[in-house]
């Protein structure tokens, strides 16, 4: 029955090239005869040409699962592959072509179904194999042999390990190599000394008479703003008491300034001139009191010259200690 079978799609398959001569599908094996058990290479070719409209043809794919025989395995499929070739006519043809791997554990006759290809309304068929198979043969008279003993690996565990340094050793040695410089670089980034800008310092003295010179080309006074010129001027001045004699004069009275001036290094002298300063810039600000012009430009000056004689006899006392 089986043979019937395969005349008649041997038959089929002969009428359907006849409709297509351009069409080429067959299955090939390097040999029809193997041993029960045998793992068998097959190939599946298909040439057409390559003018065919792709979107009308179906190519047949064999997959671990595909039936191509009751008696058929399939152990190993490889996908498919197609090529562009020129025939000795000139025309292109596409190459189809996909390798898989059958094996069959029945003794006698097996077959090798044929796998179909669809172009447009056209299927065409492979042929199809019969693969002969039989049991491996025995010697005559043998006898029964010992099972042979297990291998033993001749190389201990140390030479394994040198080994695999000696054929890796690059590669180990970039694995060292790498982190511990990926490590350093970050380290010294980390910890790299910051540049120390070192900040000119403008001494007290040269900082508080900018601040007085400035006020004066405001000409505030001039412009009937007095009241301003006043509040100001004692701005600086409180300024310096604090930086040079280490004193409160935030939010303090006159009076409590120049009390706690009484028991600083300054002189007579220095003294009266500024309780003059600033008992006058409170009867200004506090009392709307209007000085003369003279008093304007010497209230100024009383303050240049008490910051001039405080700092260098401040100077002079650091080094004579």
């Amino acid at each position: 029955m089986k043979y019937i079978i395969n005349i008649t799609l041997l038959l089929f398959a002969s009428f359907v090239f006849a409709q297509d001569k351009n069409v080429s599908v067959s299955l090939n094996v390097a040999k029809n005869k193997i041993e029960i058990g045998e793992p068998l290479d097959v190939t599946l070719s298909i040439d057409y040409p390559a003018s065919y409209n792709v979107k009308k043809i179906v190519l047949p794919l064999v997959t671990d699962s595909a039936k191509l025989g009751n008696d058929i395995e399939i152990w190993e499929t490889q996908p498919p592959f197609d090529t562009l070739l020129e025939n000795n006519k000139g025309d292109f043809i596409k190459h189809y072509e996909q390798h898989f791997t059958i094996a069959t554990f029945k003794k006698g006759i097996v077959d090798l179904n044929s796998l179909y290809a669809i172009f447009d309304n056209d299927t065409v068929v492979s042929n199809a194999l019969i693969l002969t198979t039989d049991v491996v043969k025995l010697e005559d008279n043998a006898k029964l042999k010992n099972i042979k003993p297990i291998i033993e690996d001749p190389f201990s565990t140390w030479e394994k390990i040198r080994l695999f340094i000696l054929e890796y050793w690059i590669i180990i040695l970039l694995l060292i190599i790498i982190p511990v410089a990926i490590f350093a670089i970050r380290y010294f980034i980390k910890n790299k000394p910051e540049k120390v800008v070192e900040k000119e310092i403008i001494p007290l003295n040269i900082r508080v008479l900018e601040k007085l010179e400035a006020i004066e080309k405001e000409k505030l006074w001039q412009n009937d703003k007095v009241k301003e010129y006043y509040s100001e001027v004692t701005d600086v001045v409180r300024q310096y008491l604090t930086e040079r004699y280490n004193i409160a004069t935030f939010e303090k009275t006159s009076s409590e300034i120049l009390n706690q001036l009484k028991l600083k290094p300054i002189s007579r002298d220095q003294f009266v001139q500024l309780e003059k300063l600033m008992r006058l810039a409170d009867l200004v600000k506090f009392a709307k009191t209007s000085p003369t012009p003279f008093e304007n430009e010497s209230t100024i000056n009383i303050a240049k010259e008490f910051i001039n004689e405080t700092y260098e006899s401040n100077k002079t006392t650091i080094n004579e200690e």
